[in-house]
């Protein structure tokens, strides 16, 4: 886990705290905080993110089903969520002739309100932050839990289903305010909301950034600052009065939790030296060709970059082993999801390396058993660094099961036959095929004769024998040995002044 600059630990803990004390500041000191009833700016802001965030969600929605994401996928529906608050906001504004706002669905002010502040608005906001809290807590959640597989296998309804959901729910506060406005008004039930929302938060904004210590993946930085705004905007809600200058800064603070989670998106997933359309093609269609290409993020570039700068002797192993691991789960027949899924998992599958001290990697001599016990371990490694960037069981059940043995002698589980997870048995053989093909420390690289002999003797006690004749039938592809990563992908050096520490 990498150590946080001074820089950046202190630029977290000033934007949680410089909101909330503000808000709550102005709050105590009644002069501070003027009536500030600009309804015009109010319906353009509101409206306009509201837009805006409905785009975010679909999205992010479709990239993390493309990327096989959850974390992603999950990012989506509490923008969703938080979508809810700013259209209710728009379709509720008050009536003023001064400015010549009309509401779509105007309501009557609520006992002990504003003149004017709709019913609406208040439910909509507090409703809506919870339920976005809601969602970033589940993103953060290790994406091998039983909860975050069961609505990975719902993957096709579920953005689709949350939008619809979200819709009604708004119908409801728009038509019906007057319930919902009662029930949150009851002194336990509006404490329960506040102190859920705000634990929710915390424990988003902590789990993810603890992620960010592991991965230095932006989009996980992105969260620990749309929690902490989030959970902000709640409390000063919660204690400001409406139309005054705090209730401005809980907009803000909405307007950031945003802005927050799109600047992740693009850091962590745009190609800047990718032509548009390679681009787009990786990230909206299914041709694994494009996802190998364009689709795999340039944070997820960065970690195979960095991992084989860390072993010298593997540069190009990760690419080639997820090329090779296409071509044979083509041959076997699988579909574009789980092709995808092989070409990510291939990706990454030795990520969990970075773990491992360089010297023992690159030693050409007989390794001892203390050392060996510390390559073994690389798996599990990979396994939980990919498990806190939402990484889904397919893709993990790779990076922790490639170096298991079909007899049961491998590692780190001592799974044997189908226990072993069927693309970790899919890779394996790709993997081994290119470890003995390419230019080692200790030997000289085989030929694609000898290594094929090798396969085919060990089918039955190393490898899956189905998997190894079907890769037996696979013409010999012809691949330069520095041939290490797809046109188009950032070289070494780029993407290090990319993402160098301290940021």
């Amino acid at each position: 886990m990498l150590k946080p600059s001074r820089r950046t630990r202190l630029r977290v803990v000033l934007a949680a705290l410089l909101p909330v004390l503000l808000g709550v500041g102005i709050v105590l000191s009644p002069t501070l905080n003027p009536a500030l009833e600009q309804f015009r700016l109010h319906a353009l802001l509101v409206g306009t993110v509201a837009v805006l965030a409905l785009l975010i969600t679909v999205t992010i929605g479709m990239i993390g089903l493309r990327q096989r994401n959850v974390q992603v996928l999950l990012l989506s529906l509490a923008s969703g969520s938080l979508a809810l608050v700013y259209a209710v906001h728009g379709l509720a504004s008050p009536e003023t002739g001064a400015a010549g706002i009309v509401p779509l669905v105007p309501m009557p002010a609520m006992p002990g309100m504003d003149a004017g502040y709709s019913a609406s608005l208040p439910v909509a906001s507090q409703v809506g932050v919870l339920l976005t809290a809601f969602w970033l807590c589940l993103a953060v959640t290790p994406s091998d839990s039983a909860a975050l597989r069961e609505l990975f296998r719902l993957r096709g309804v579920l953005l689709l289903s949350w939008v619809s959901a979200l819709g009604a729910l708004a119908t409801l506060i728009l038509l019906a305010p007057g319930s919902l406005t009662l029930l949150l008004e009851r002194p336990v039930v509006h404490a329960l909301v506040v102190s859920g929302t705000l634990l929710l938060a915390s424990f988003a904004a902590w789990r993810a950034w603890q992620s960010w210590r592991y991965s230095r993946f932006p989009l996980q930085l992105s969260v620990v600052y749309s929690a902490l705004w989030l959970g902000g905007a709640q409390l000063i809600l919660a204690v400001g009065p409406a139309w005054t200058l705090s209730w401005w800064i809980y907009h803000m603070q909405l307007v950031g939790v945003t802005a927050a989670l799109l600047t992740g998106l693009v850091m962590q997933g745009y190609h800047p030296e990718l032509p548009l359309g390679i681009a787009l093609r990786g990230l909206w269609n299914n041709r694994p060709d494009d996802l190998l290409t364009a689709g795999i993020s340039r944070s997820v570039q960065a970690l195979v970059a960095n991992t084989e700068a860390h072993d010298p002797y593997t540069a190009g192993h990760s690419y080639r082993v997820a090329l090779h691991a296409l071509r044979l789960a083509r041959e076997v027949g699988y579909g574009p999801e789980l092709l995808r899924a092989i070409i990510q998992g291939g990706i990454l599958h030795d990520i969990g390396k970075l773990e491992v001290p360089a010297h023992i990697l690159n030693s050409p001599g007989k390794l001892t058993s203390q050392d060996w016990t510390l390559v073994q371990a690389h798996p599990v490694h990979g396994y939980e660094r990919c498990r806190a960037m939402g990484f889904v069981p397919e893709e993990l059940g790779i990076i922790r099961s490639h170096h298991e043995r079909w007899d049961g002698a491998g590692y780190p589980d001592r799974l044997a036959g189908n226990e072993i997870p069927e693309l970790a048995r899919l890779l394996s053989v790709a993997d081994v095929y290119d470890a003995l093909t390419s230019r080692r420390s200790y030997r000289e690289p085989w030929s694609h004769e000898r290594a094929n002999a090798y396969l085919q003797e060990q089918a039955g006690v190393s490898f899956d024998p189905r998997l190894v004749t079907a890769w037996l039938r696979l013409p010999k592809l012809e691949l330069q040995a520095d041939e290490d990563r797809p046109q188009g992908w950032s070289t070494e050096a780029e993407i290090t002044s990319r993402t160098a520490p301290g940021v």
